[in-house]
């Protein structure tokens, strides 16, 4: 009787070992996600504040001459 038992439960413990690998994949993706969107607006915000500066740098500039 204990034998049909360990059968029973090895597939559990297949299905909970799938799920868990799972749930490790999705985290995975959504770190990957998270870091590609910080990434963007990171270095979207950094583009624009160049851009800015140089518009600035070259008025005070201007203003020198």
């Amino acid at each position: 009787m204990e034998k049909k038992k360990e059968k029973f439960e090895a597939p559990n413990n297949i299905e909970h070992s799938i799920a868990k690998i799972d749930e490790e994949i999705e985290r995975e993706k959504e770190e990957k996600l998270v870091n590609l969107i910080i990434e963007i607006v990171v270095s979207s915000t950094l583009k624009e504040y160049y851009e800015t500066s140089d518009k600035i740098l070259t008025i005070q500039s201007i203003r020198t001459e």
